[in-house]
């Protein structure tokens, strides 16, 4: 396999006009597509990277842009394949290779691939790519809890096989075992499949296209925990005789994980999930993930004494490889959340076939980018839906069916919108409650404000934590929790927004938490401050969320420090 790096500066504009410059009638193809398109004055800008770090004008910009680079093609064989490989654009963009449209793709935060075989040409190629993140047009999420960057924020790379290849590896592990499944795109004749792994290896000689599970046994392994995240080199090797047509490397894990007995067990032993969410928001790359911005996060939440993060949109592969590395375990969510239609509402957006196959996409799309990855042990089907609405059990069911055929090996959950799990009950492993008693009912008001000062009130969380556990007999994850607090703004009276009370009202939720031993996982939200223009102005909320342990800038907070205090505690 021959790869091409596709990152670095490309020409960029904004085009104010789409519908006119897209017109078909005036452009068949559109006119910032067109190769010989005069670019001279055009911005060049970084890829991966998001227009709204661009230039001050653009900060808030919600619209159509366009991307455009000229790369030289490789000396190309008859009969090979290529593709583009994007590591996610957001939110909806339309691809071109020398004028012609090669393929489109929806959603923001997920790897995808586009065959440009017929495209692709030697010595000079000039790409473009038309990105559009309006809101208006984002389906998934349907709104948006965090800031609504644009451009394509992820890695581009092009990859070109002269000859048969592999594609969608996937790896199983147990105590000692390596399962090994794929596909042999482009068949031939007398092909192999070498597998190695820690010194043992196996030859077998595919039927079909499909490379049906092998097993390997891999004595002497020590299993992938937090506390001692080792890793084991993995490769796949397509054989013609001695030859080598394309190769596949990996560093797995050995490690199982599970539920049983109302506990979540990793590799047979019980284990909480010491947990934080985790919106990645940067103040010097946006949504762009540097691994000098999440390296300093993951620093910062091993000293917290995190294990697990829950994840609210699929992160980069370099991210979870660095989780793989230093022992961070992560819950793994596409954006299906706030769908909201009334209870007996029908012909709703659970039930529309556009959007349930938006959501399978989302799907497929985020399993086969992390499935080989032992940090990842969750996978989730939607954070806080009307699921009263009954149209919402036969969607979920969908999304749950695609999950466990695509990986049984993983934990499927929900997060429900304050303990309202309605059939979600019946479809997940473990059940993921979100609640902010303690501070929604008292932050929100009319035209007066409430009082600033004064207990800590959760008897509606005991009281539906009791409720849940007799209904529903499952264990279950606390997986939003917490308050705002202001940077900086101490109050010995334990205001609300002062770091004080975001600080007990953690410590007040821990101690209700610690009474219910079939919650195996706390979430408080969340790491970091972030922007966040759905909060409501309020004299506090300033297109910010200040719900992080740590500032935006990083800082930590009191809240910081007494979820460090109660994560030392052991569970």
């Amino acid at each position: 396999m021959i790869k091409l790096d596709l990152t670095g500066l490309w020409d960029f504009v904004v085009d104010l006009d789409p519908k006119y410059h897209n017109n078909p009638v005036i452009h068949p193809v559109p006119a910032y597509a067109q190769p010989d398109f005069n670019r001279r004055n055009w911005l060049k800008v970084p890829v991966p990277g998001v227009w709204n770090k661009y230039a001050e004008k653009l900060d808030i910009y919600e619209g159509v842009c366009w991307f455009v680079r000229e790369f030289t093609g490789e000396t190309l064989t008859s009969g090979f394949t290529a593709f583009l490989r994007f590591g996610a654009v957001n939110y909806r963009c339309r691809v071109f290779l020398n004028g012609q449209e090669v393929g489109t793709h929806e959603g923001g935060y997920t790897e995808f691939v586009v065959d440009v075989s017929g495209a692709l040409k030697e010595g000079e190629n000039v790409l473009g790519v038309e990105v559009d993140n309006r809101a208006v047009i984002t389906k998934l999420p349907p709104v948006l809890g965090y800031f609504n960057y644009g451009g394509i924020h992820r890695d581009v790379s092009l990859e070109i096989h002269p000859g048969a290849f592999l594609e969608d590896v996937a790896l199983t592990t147990g105590q000692e075992t390596l399962g090994v499944t794929g596909t042999i795109r482009r068949r031939e004749p007398d092909l192999r499949v070498k597998i190695t792994c820690h010194g043992v290896e196996t030859v077998v000689i595919p039927t079909g296209e499909e490379i049906r599970e092998v097993q390997l046994r891999v004595p002497g392994v020590s299993p992938w925990t937090p506390d001692s995240p080792t890793l084991y080199p993995v490769t796949v090797q397509l054989l013609r005789g001695s030859k080598v047509l394309h190769e596949v490397s990996y560093r797995i894990g050995f490690r199982t994980i599970e539920m049983a007995d109302g506990k979540v067990l990793l590799n047979g032993k019980s284990i909480f999930l010491k947990g934080i969410c985790y919106v990645y928001d940067s103040p010097a790359y946006g949504l762009t993930m540097k691994p000098e911005q999440f390296e300093t996060d993951l620093a910062l939440l091993k000293e917290l004494g995190v294990n697990t993060i829950r994840g609210h949109f699929p992160f980069t592969r370099e991210f979870y490889e660095a989780c793989d590395r230093i022992g961070i375990m992560v819950w793994n969510e596409t954006p299906v959340y706030c769908l909201h239609p009334k209870d007996d509402a029908t012909n709703t957006i659970f039930s529309d076939p556009e959007f349930i196959d938006l959501a399978r996409s989302m799907i497929r799309e985020m399993i086969r980018q992390v499935r080989n990855h032992p940090s990842v042990i969750v996978y989730s089907l939607g954070n806080e839906c009307n699921v009263e609405n009954k149209e919402a059990e036969g969607f979920f069911k969908v999304l749950c069916e695609t999950v466990r055929a695509l990986d049984p090996t993983r934990l499927v959950s929900y997060a429900s919108l304050y303990c309202i799990v309605g059939p979600l009950a019946g479809l997940v492993d473990i059940l993921g409650i979100n609640q902010y008693w303690g501070w929604y009912d008292r932050e929100y008001w009319g035209k007066e404000p409430p009082a600033l000062d004064g207990p800590i009130d959760l008897k509606v969380l005991e009281e539906k934590l009791e409720e849940l556990k007799h209904l529903h007999k499952k264990p279950m994850l606390m997986t939003e929790f917490g308050g705002d607090s202001i940077p900086g703004y101490m109050a010995e009276s334990k205001n609300l927004w002062s770091e004080d009370y975001h600080a007990e009202l953690l410590k007040a939720t821990f101690a209700v938490l610690e009474k219910h031993p079939e919650i195996r996982g706390t979430f408080p939200f969340c790491f970091t401050d972030y922007r966040d223009p759905s909060k409501h102005v309020n004299g506090y909320w300033d297109y910010m969320n200040y719900k992080g342990v740590v500032s935006y800038d990083r800082r930590p907070k009191k809240a910081f420090y007494a979820l460090k205090s109660l994560y030392g505690k052991g569970q």
